[in-house]
Parts: structure tokens; C-alpha cells; sequence
């Protein structure tokens, strides 16, 4: 069945997508370096040693990938528009596969939802406390995500054919992409879950042991999508955080897979907005965690004379089967935008529970 949607119609279309995305993406981007480089509790920049390196360079590698795909696919625009002259018009000069502009853009995608994925496992990975047992399959789906990756940029690259749109059939190219979109889409959904689930437990164990965050009050039922004039625990915030920004982006990537696999050209233009918004999607995480870790400036002076220490979440609930446990605690910016998965916990806080 013909598309209605031309290939020229179609890049158009994601140029114009892609900028608007990339416009939100420079506000997450400029809000989120603040997250990183500035303390909030002093007030002034962090030194080199407090900085979060590995999600700093994340954030960076994210914007300048995005960054380069929109301008490669400006590039592309003006060239095929204006100034290419060929035989075929623009269709020609957008459906050569092997044109070095299709193949770095594939690699613009590829490496994005590489990185993207990756830290994605890495927080399931944090969160869970470092147990290897629990990411062993987003690993292998991550693996395999990036072995296809580089298998079609290696297909696209060689293919003989040199005037062909991605959505014709192309039988290695397009069985590739299919199974690595699968892999992405599946271990998004996976740890995503892993993540919430995670979350929600600690905090369905701190309702039953009447625990609560600070700046929460618990009534009613267990809920964290309610409308009710009571305020959300610390972690059913996060776990809010969570869900919204994973639906973002898995709502995206799914939209691009089903677009490729029913052969339509508006691949060209899901995918091109599909990029912007997953390095949004990283950037407003870090940016609502933070938001929700700002120091509180009154209501809990009594407890601000003592020194807060950590406690990792598989302690936990070993100190809960224990007998011990906590009546307050905090949910760390460092869990999913940072580092180490901590609890904040008050000293002078401790109960026994037989």
C-alpha cells in the first residue's frame, strides 16, 4: 500500500517536530546543569569534587547528540531543497541510504538510546542496591539493544542500493530494526517497573510501620494518585517522577515502532522528535528530584541539631524484620539522579517495634 506521506513531507515534518522538542530540551538542559553545578543549601557553585561526573558528561553527551541531529538534519533540508539539483528531486537526496548524513544520524540515534538505556539499568541497578541478580536481563536486553545498533549503522553503511527509504522492507535492515527497537522498548518497560517497584515497597513498609517522610502527613488509604487535601510521601513523589518520565519517552519510542513497522514514512518523523525528548525525559528527572530534595526551612529545627546518617533500602527491611526501625526518612536526590541509593535518616527518630 502506497504511503500518503511522502519522504520530503515526512523530514520536513520531524525538522519541524524536532526543533520544538529541542527547544524544551535547552530549558531541561540549562535547569538540570543548575541541579548539578549549584548548591542549594550554601548557595553557591559546587567545587569539582561534590560534582556528579558520570551523569554530568551523561546530560552533556545527551544535548550535543541531540544537538548535532538537528542540525545534520537542517543540513539535510537545505541541501536537498535548495541546493541539490539532481535527477529525483528531494526524494532522491533523502532516500540515499548511504549518504553520510543518513548513516551519522542513525548513529545519533543509536548511540542516544544507548546511553539512555544504560542509565536507565544503572539506576534499577542503584536502586536495588547494587544486586546483580536483579539486572542480569535489562543488562542482556541493553547488550543486545547495541549489538543491533551497530549491526544496522554496519548494514546501512554497505547496503548496495543506494536510493531506498528504511520503511520499504529492506529485509536485514528492517528485521534489525525491528528487534532493537523491541529491545529498547522492553527493557525500558522492565526496569522501569523494577524501579517502581522497588520504590513502592519501602514505602508500603513505611505506611504499615507508621513511617513517613518529612513534609508528608499519612491518612486514608495507601494512594499516590489521589486528590485528596492530604500531602504525597517523599517516595510516592518519586515513583510519580518515575512513571511520568518513562511514559514520555516509552510513549515516543512505541509510536516510532509502530510507524516503522506498518511502513509508514512518518518514521522519519517520530524518530527525529524521539531523540529530543528522550534527552528531555533524562533532564527532567534529575530536575523534579531535585526539586522535591530542596532543604526545608522550617517545621523541623528540632531535628536539625542532629546529624542525619544513611541507611541503604535492603537494611531497611532487614532492620524492620528485626524489630528496628525508623519513623522518619528521606528519600535522597542522589537515588535516581545521582548515585548511591540512601535513605536520610534522623537519629533521633529510632522505635522499637517487638
Amino acid at each position: 500500500m502506497a504511503d500518503s506521506l511522502g519522504i520530503s513531507e515526512a523530514q520536513l515534518l520531524g525538522l519541524f517536530l524536532a526543533s520544538v522538542f529541542w527547544g524544551m530540551l535547552l530549558i531541561t538542559f540549562v535547569h538540570a546543569m543548575q541541579c548539578f553545578l549549584w548548591d542549594i543549601e550554601r548557595g553557591e557553585l559546587k567545587s569539582a569534587s561534590k560534582l556528579n561526573w558520570p551523569m554530568l558528561i551523561v546530560a552533556l553527551l545527551l544535548m550535543t547528540i541531540s544537538t548535532l541531529d538537528l542540525s545534520l538534519g537542517l543540513m539535510h533540508c537545505i541541501e536537498a531543497f535548495i541546493l541539490y539539483n539532481g535527477p529525483g528531486g528531494s526524494d532522491a537526496r533523502f532516500t540515499g541510504l548511504t549518504d553520510w548524513v543518513n548513516i551519522v544520524r542513525t548513529c545519533c540515534m543509536a548511540s542516544g538510546k544507548a546511553i539512555s538505556d544504560g542509565v536507565l539499568v544503572y539506576r534499577c541497578w542503584v536502586v536495588c542496591n547494587h544486586s546483580k541478580a536483579v539486572v542480569v536481563l535489562p543488562v542482556l536486553l541493553w547488550l543486545g539493544g547495541c549489538s543491533m545498533s551497530i549491526f544496522i549503522v554496519y548494514l546501512e553503511a554497505s547496503a548496495g542500493n543506494p536510493k531506498v527509504v528504511l520503511t520499504d522492507g529492506m529485509s536485514k535492515i528492517t528485521s534489525g530494526i525491528t528487534v532493537g527497537w523491541t529491545l529498547s522498548l522492553v527493557n525500558n518497560i522492565i526496569t522501569t517497573g523494577i524501579i517502581i517497584y522497588r520504590i513502592w515497597r519501602v514505602d508500603k513498609a513505611n505506611v504499615l510501620y507508621g513511617i513517613q517522610g518529612q513534609d508528608s502527613t499519612l491518612q486514608g488509604n495507601h494512594r499516590f494518585f489521589t486528590r485528596k487535601n492530604r500531602k504525597r510521601t517523599r517516595l510516592q513523589n518519586v515513583i510519580r517522577i518515575v512513571i511520568e518520565s518513562g511514559m514520555m519517552y516509552t510513549t515516543i519510542a512505541f509510536m516510532t515502532f509502530i510507524t516503522f513497522v506498518v511502513g509508514s514514512n512518518s518514521f522519519y518523523t517520530t524518530s527525529d522528535a524521539e531523540l529530543q525528548i528522550l534527552s528531555m525525559a533524562f533532564n527532567l528527572i534529575i530536575i523534579r528530584i531535585s526539586a522535591h530534595s530542596k532543604p526545608r526551612s522550617s517545621g523541623h529545627s528540632a531535628d536539625s541539631q542532629f546529624t542525619p546518617w544513611t541507611y541503604p533500602l535492603h537494611n531497611r527491611i532487614s532492620a524492620m524484620n528485626s524489630g528496628t526501625v525508623d519513623t522518619e526518612l528521606d528519600f535522597m536526590e542522589s537515588d535516581l539522579s545521582e548515585g548511591p541509593t540512601e535513605l536520610h535518616l534522623s537519629q533521633m527518630s529510632k522505635q522499637e517495634i517487638r
